[in-house]
């Protein structure tokens, strides 16, 4: 998978807009969608990764790096 440009887009449409940018793109891979994983923009949140695709929160133990 790992289309960060158009993951992030569709969030962007579906959410009115967010503050994630490319720059936040992680080589790790989401569990549930093989998508790649942004970094936890949000300090409310506990987890360090979200799945802009999912939109699951992930903590480093539960992720996998990208081979590609």
């Amino acid at each position: 998978m790992t289309r960060p440009y158009l993951v992030l887009k569709r969030y962007n449409i579906i959410n009115k807009g967010s503050d994630y940018k490319l720059d936040n793109v992680t080589s790790k891979n989401c569990p549930n969608c093989y998508e790649l994983l942004f970094k936890e923009i949000n300090k409310d949140i506990d987890y360090p990764y979200v799945c802009l695709y999912c939109d699951e929160n992930f903590y480093n133990i539960e992720l996998t790096h990208n081979k590609g």
